[in-house]
């Protein structure tokens, strides 16, 4: 699947910290275009919600899978992908929280990434989670086998993408969402200073969740598939 990159890139000389901060901005960015529309839409706080946990999925676009026991081995490290940038944008994303090596790399325990894999996704069952390296456009997270850690580089950046909730199903315990992946520098500030989402998305998704009682994590992501046109998604409450 060929995926749409940015025009540019962020990359920051304090490192990969600050790249992280940026998917952080990504879901402001959700806020701030949500609450432009906010007028238009039945469930906005709804819908508001969806988009911010989404945000630190889609901006990765890791390829589609119907549940995250199928995953292939092979896209395992797109995951891992999202469990460390959720890391490193979380309360610990500062030099006093995540330990370093001599050559100034981040090191994150791989039990670490485990339990935040099990957060946002769930557990694989009978599978273990095969950690892995990351491969980037412009950086690897190296996977050390005997330390059973991952070492982070200090420069980095990221292809972005926002997410736009335009359907919600809910069939019982599980919340499908018709999400399109808006390219962030497709985003204009319109004259009230509030940015406006582009009308045309890069594509758009089929993205399964399920509700969770933890605050910080009140969803889990359960498949992320493509849509096969609009009839595939009927019976849900079209939002805009």
């Amino acid at each position: 699947m060929e995926k749409h990159k940015r025009a540019h890139r962020w990359a920051f000389p304090l490192g990969v910290i600050l790249t992280a901060l940026a998917v952080v901005g990504a879901a402001t960015l959700v806020r701030l275009a949500a609450g432009s529309i906010r007028q238009q839409i039945q469930n906005p706080k709804e819908k508001q919600a969806y988009e911010e946990f989404l945000a630190k999925i889609v901006v990765h676009d890791p390829d589609p899978f119907d549940s995250v026991g199928s995953v292939p081995v092979e896209s395992v490290p797109q995951l891992l992908d999202i469990c460390i940038w959720s890391i490193l944008g979380g309360d610990d994303a500062t030099p006093a929280g995540i330990p370093t090596d001599d050559e100034g790399n981040l090191l994150i325990d791989q039990e670490k990434v485990a339990a935040e894999f099990e957060k946002i996704f769930g557990k694989l069952g009978e599978q273990p989670l095969a950690h892995a390296s990351v491969e980037g456009s412009d950086f690897d997270f190296v996977y050390d086998p005997e330390a059973k850690l991952y070492r982070i580089p200090v420069t980095g950046s990221l292809s972005i993408y926002s997410p736009r909730v335009t359907n919600i199903k809910k069939t019982g315990g599980a919340i499908e969402l018709t999400v399109d992946y808006l390219v962030n520098n497709d985003f204009v500030f319109g004259a009230n200073g509030r940015p406006e989402a582009p009308e045309v998305a890069a594509k758009t998704m089929l993205i399964t969740l399920y509700a969770q009682t933890d605050p910080d994590y009140p969803y889990r992501v359960g498949a992320i598939r493509q849509t096969l046109g609009e009839d595939s998604v009927g019976g849900g409450a079209r939002l805009g």
